[in-house]
């Protein structure tokens, strides 16, 4: 029974593990700003943009179409850098290895033990 007490353990710490990777996931955001800091997006944790500051110069500074392009770059950008994060989070996850041969019992059950 100490080898499925301990198995039952290990799955409920593997289970908050794995909750609190989940949690970190869905929470992370990336933010990219222009090089001259005019314009910045920031991306959640599905990529969408939620937040987009355009400052009164760059209206000055770019056409639409430049600006609708530095938009889509930048979000891309965030998006990048937001993938890599994730991969970071995910990547501390391998020590959440399930051994399928520790639900076996630690001797074998004949027929007439059961």
């Amino acid at each position: 029974m100490q080898g499925y007490s301990a198995m039952v353990g290990e799955l409920d710490r593997q289970r908050t593990e794995l909750e609190r990777i989940r949690k970190a996931l869905s929470q992370l955001t990336s933010r990219a700003t222009s090089h001259d800091r005019l314009v910045a997006v920031t991306v959640d944790a599905r990529g969408l943009a939620v937040d987009i500051t355009i400052e009164p110069a760059a209206l000055r500074r770019y056409r639409a179409d430049q600006l609708s392009t530095l938009l889509t770059t930048l979000i891309a950008e965030a998006d990048t850098a937001l993938r890599a994060r994730s991969a970071e989070v995910l990547s501390a996850a391998t020590d959440l290895r399930i051994d399928y041969a520790d639900a076996r019992l630690d001797g074998e059950v004949s027929d007439d033990e059961s």
